[in-house]
């Protein structure tokens, strides 16, 4: 079992300017990032997403946590095996296809990604470790059920959560996971936001107006994410029929400005919070920060 990602979403930045709101150029909100004409999904991003880990850091933070999880699993006899994770870039359909060139090569279906250590998992399926080893680390076992935790092994103590949560509270990632403990709880701006935005005005006008281009080019859609969803369920790659709907799908977006209007609000949105909780966002930045300093440190070791 590792433990829960900070990430929502990888592979997005941010641009942060300073100055008072009215200053600001037009599509910026009180925080001061400013909403960018969307053509492709690369810049589809948002003012919360500076308060992520980037994928570099990600990947630093995930190779400092098998390391301590498995110099845990040292003292107790049993060679666990290190993941050196590698930064996994992630190209965002938030909006849907919102670039020409996705919706000719891959449709509605998602771009593989290469590398991605977090989806292996931190065992080799060849690893000969027996069950007492996974109760240890506080992982699944190897039928699946969830190992118990605590209690002792050959007459050690076994930490609260196993290896695995002694790794977690050395990195102080305890605190960044838990809204009880942190001010995690404020990143849910970046799923909120997008349902607030949609029930605004300017983007119902412009979603209507794509919803009648899109009939202009055959297709019946209400909203404009359900294409996707009728077509990611078709197989394993995109047909040559989901092509073309992804195509006559982006031109409509482009045509209507649906994702640059729905950018510029959730922009909008995003930055008046950041603003009104600025002491919460500044100890989500503090909080980062030193997980980065125990992460380094535990492989400076």
């Amino acid at each position: 079992m590792r433990y829960t990602r900070l990430v929502i979403a990888a592979g997005v930045g941010t641009l942060l300017l300073t100055g008072c709101a009215e200053d600001a150029p037009e599509g910026a909100g009180a925080g001061g990032s400013v909403a960018r004409e969307v053509v492709t999904e690369a810049d589809i991003v948002l003012p919360v997403s500076a308060y992520f880990l980037t994928p570099e850091q990600q990947a630093l933070v995930d190779t400092a946590h098998s390391t301590l999880a498995s110099d845990c699993m040292k003292r107790f006899g049993f060679d666990w095996p290190v993941t050196k994770a590698e930064p996994v870039k992630v190209v965002s359909r938030r909006y849907g296809v919102v670039s020409e060139k996705v919706a000719a090569e891959h449709g509605y279906h998602m771009i593989p990604l290469a590398g991605d250590d977090h989806a292996r998992g931190a065992v080799s399926g060849k690893a000969k470790l027996p069950p007492e080893a996974y109760m240890v680390f506080g992982a699944k076992g190897p039928k699946g059920g969830r190992a118990s935790s605590g209690g002792s092994y050959r007459g050690k103590d076994i930490p609260e959560g196993g290896c695995v949560g002694e790794a977690q509270r050395k990195l102080g990632l305890d605190k960044v996971q838990n809204p009880e403990k942190g001010k995690i709880g404020l990143l849910s701006i970046d799923f909120s936001s997008f349902e607030q935005a949609q029930r605004m005005p300017e983007f119902i006008k412009a979603q209507d107006a794509w919803v009648s281009c899109m009939k202009k080019a055959g297709y019946q859609h209400a909203a404009f994410l359900q294409p996707g969803e009728k077509f990611t369920l078709e197989g394993n790659s995109a047909s040559p029929r989901e092509k073309a709907a992804a195509k006559a799908d982006v031109k409509c977006k482009q045509d209507t400005k649906l994702a640059t209007v729905l950018l510029r609000l959730e922009t909008q949105i995003q930055n008046d919070y950041i603003e009104q909780n600025a002491a919460g966002f500044a100890e989500i930045k503090k909080d980062q920060g030193a997980v980065i300093k125990s992460a380094n440190a535990a492989l400076a070791n």
